[in-house]
């Protein structure tokens, strides 16, 4: 934790740094003198690459500490959200895979190391990949017919579901708001979600000044 947060301090000050010298209310003068070799930096020219550099350098290091340290305990509280807000109905229809009345959510029927074998019964899986979304549950019900009726969702078989949502899908994008929505109310009150996107917005702010300052120059 404590290595996240040194990192964590480094890259916002770069980040603002960055900033002021793009936006022109930062500057840098003179020059620096690389030891006794007689050659010296450029400050204004140098000093803005020279920070880039080190400000990428320490990006990529605070998002692999803060993946490791933080995004376990996001997935968690997503996780648990998701499964007391029924938000699955929202995402996967019922109607479209055979079930015209009353169906209900059951537990992914296989065993998996990622599901706690004491959970509850109408427990739904959820993971956060890079650009997709994977479910692992099942509805059950009856089919047009009155007979019981099993549908699974989870990796795509010839007995189960795609249950794996990518940009291609709007359940995606549904997917990534009710993330953003339930994040946004945690951002100042659960320790982690803030230290993993509160620099991450600075950084993409730096990002978006660095571009539109090139731009217009």
């Amino acid at each position: 934790m404590d290595k996240v947060n040194t990192v964590l301090v480094l890259l916002i000050t770069l980040s603002l740094a960055l900033i002021a010298l793009f936006t022109g209310t930062g500057s840098v003068s003179g020059t620096i003198p690389i030891g006794s070799s007689g050659v010296s930096f450029l400050a204004p020219k140098a000093i803005p690459l020279i920070l880039m550099v080190i400000w990428l350098l320490l990006w990529q290091r605070f998002m692999v500490l803060s993946m490791h340290e933080n995004k376990p305990e996001i997935d968690t509280l997503i996780q648990n959200k998701l499964n007391v807000s029924g938000f699955v109905h929202k995402v996967f229809s019922a109607k479209k895979v055979g079930f015209p009345g009353a169906y209900a959510v059951s537990k992914w029927a296989w065993p998996d190391p990622k599901i706690p074998q004491a959970a509850t019964g109408n427990y739904v899986h959820y993971e956060r990949g890079l650009l997709a979304r994977r479910f692992k549950f099942s509805y059950f019900g009856n089919d047009s017919t009155g007979g019981g009726m099993f549908v699974h969702f989870g990796p795509k078989a010839s007995n189960i579901k795609n249950g794996t949502l990518t940009p291609l899908n709007l359940g995606y994008w549904k997917c990534l708001l009710f993330e953003m929505k339930f994040l946004v109310i945690r951002l100042f009150d659960t320790p982690s979600v803030g230290q993993h996107y509160i620099p991450h917005v600075i950084a993409w702010a730096t990002v978006l000044t660095i571009i539109i300052t090139t731009i217009y120059q």
